[in-house]
């Protein structure tokens, strides 16, 4: 049987620190979920900057808007989460209209991140932007290290013959070096896909395998999980889940690692 398995990245694979920066009242907010943050707010859209890396943060203007130095920079966007008609082109324009939130609020969210994470893998910087009134309530910072035993069960899973692929909200930067100390081919690595782009790679896999199972830990995950023929939700990620990822999911687990062992009892299974 040939089978497949597909795994989100931040908290998932990696375990991950979140701050949100409030740019209308200048605080920094730990441990935020994110996704949730969009599903709360009709017409908000969860986006990642489209940077290699965020050394460029350490030359910008902290006093220039975010959406100038997009502008100026030719710097994009990728959509990791929104909420209904948030088109990119809509959302575009709602980043144009916002003077507020600024370079130096970046800074600060990449510093609150830093501060809390001295072995950090890797950093990530993303918005919230409210659609409707054309703003930029909270600039987002991420930092992130692989969970425990990662590296030996994704090696087990491969010897077993098992193709293992990384499909993510992240950069593709990002990815690759995760891939890389992972033993993941790069050609198996999807970077910046949404939610709707995590289904179209569960079901281009489906139409390659036999069996694909999909892993992930937030609601960009949703739709993927439902379209796997075995969807996996692991709640190692310590943070709120929505109802609606329990009744997507057909196993839930606590560990990551043990997703080597109900891969195992599903393929087992599909053979008899």
């Amino acid at each position: 049987m040939k089978a497949a398995i597909v795994f989100d990245s931040a908290g998932t694979l990696l375990k991950v620190y979140r701050v949100a920066r409030d740019v209308s009242t200048k605080k920094i907010i730990e441990n935020v979920v994110s996704t949730n943050m969009v599903t709360k707010g009709r017409g908000c859209a969860l986006i990642a900057l489209q940077a290699d890396s965020v050394d460029f943060l350490e030359t910008a203007d902290p006093s220039m808007s975010i959406s100038e130095y997009m502008a100026c920079s030719n710097l994009g966007f990728d959509i990791i989460c929104r909420g209904l008609k948030c088109t990119h082109e809509r959302i575009g324009d709602a980043i144009k209209k916002d003077r507020t939130a600024s370079m130096g609020d970046l800074k600060q969210a990449i510093e609150a991140v830093k501060l809390k994470c001295k072995d950090i893998y890797y950093l990530n910087i993303g918005l919230v932007v409210d659609v409707p009134n054309g703003a930029i309530p909270y600039v987002l910072a991420t930092g992130g290290r692989v969970f425990p035993g990662v590296h030996g069960m994704l090696k087990r899973l491969m010897d077993a013959g098992i193709d293992v692929y990384i499909a993510s909200g992240d950069n593709r930067k990002s990815l690759t070096s995760l891939a890389r100390e992972l033993g993941v081919p790069e050609s198996n690595v999807f970077d910046a896909v949404s939610p709707e782009g995590k289904k179209e790679v569960v079901m281009s896999l489906k139409e390659r395998y036999d069996r694909v199972l999909m892993v992930g830990d937030g609601v960009n995950d949703y739709l993927a999980l439902q379209a796997a023929d075995l969807g996996i939700l692991s709640l190692q990620q310590e943070d709120m889940k929505p109802d609606i990822l329990f009744k997507a999911s057909d196993v839930i687990v606590d560990d990551i690692l043990e997703v080597e062992g109900v891969v195992r009892e599903s393929l087992h299974k599909s053979k008899k």
